[in-house]
């Protein structure tokens, strides 16, 4: 076998050795948000044996694929994170009108903390590492995406801000989504004496609407009442 038939023959089995490595780490944390789903409990920990348990692995096993708990615990993190995303993003568009806007964000990330509340506090749990955490990442590209959303608005509205004004959007929108997603957990936690989850994203999203509308009025900007859509064409997105 010449040099490059070794070369070529070496770089498939690291493939397939990457590919299955990928493929078991996916195993082992499918297996870990179905115990969360199942059986954790609010203010219990997922223990690494019932996670090999779910996955049929031994536990010593688990750790072929990660470095250690916190490797594992910050990747079922970044799974569900992502899950998050995929929701949140659909959601944050310039369609519909300013208050469908703030409705339709809030519902839906109340509704996803209802379906997936292992989820959820599993989520936001600190494994005290180095580096920045899934969820604080999410926050902080949730934050620039909504940043960048009232840019546009305000942009279309013709509002125009001071610099300090300006620099302190970003920061306010973080406020929001902070006091949002506090919201929601403690909704969460009042477990059956909570109100209906429609009349909570009601009353959420009224609160954050009000803090907009004041803030724009002590600011001179009008907000429009119709379809962004309207306003831009049919461009809005």
């Amino acid at each position: 076998m010449d040099v490059v038939s070794r070369s070529a023959s070496s770089d498939g089995r690291k493939r397939r050795w990457q590919q299955h490595t990928a493929d078991r780490r996916q195993h082992i944390i499918d297996a870990a948000l179905t115990v969360l789903a199942r059986d954790i409990a609010p203010g219990e920990r997922m223990t690494a044996q019932q996670i090999a348990t779910e996955a049929s692995v031994h536990r010593t096993g688990l750790y072929r694929y990660f470095e250690d708990r916190t490797d594992l615990d910050t990747s079922i993190q970044r799974v569900i994170c992502e899950d998050l995303r995929s929701e949140l993003m659909t959601a944050v568009t310039l369609t519909g009108t300013p208050r469908d806007v703030v409705n339709r964000v809030v519902g839906s990330y109340v509704h996803w903390v209802f379906e997936h509340p292992e989820w959820a506090r599993f989520v936001e749990q600190d494994l005290s590492t180095d580096t920045v955490s899934p969820f604080d990442e999410l926050n902080l590209e949730l934050s620039q995406q909504l940043e960048d959303i009232t840019a546009a608005f305000l942009a279309l509205v013709g509002a125009d801000l001071g610099p300090d004004d300006q620099n302190l959007v970003g920061p306010w929108v973080s406020g929001l989504i902070s006091g949002c997603m506090g919201a929601a957990r403690t909704w969460g936690l009042q477990g059956e004496n909570r109100t209906d989850i429609g009349t909570f994203v009601t009353f959420l999203a009224d609160t954050i609407w009000m803090q907009i509308i004041g803030l724009g009025q002590s600011r001179g900007v009008n907000i429009p009442r119709i379809p962004l859509e309207d306003m831009t064409g049919g461009q809005a997105g």
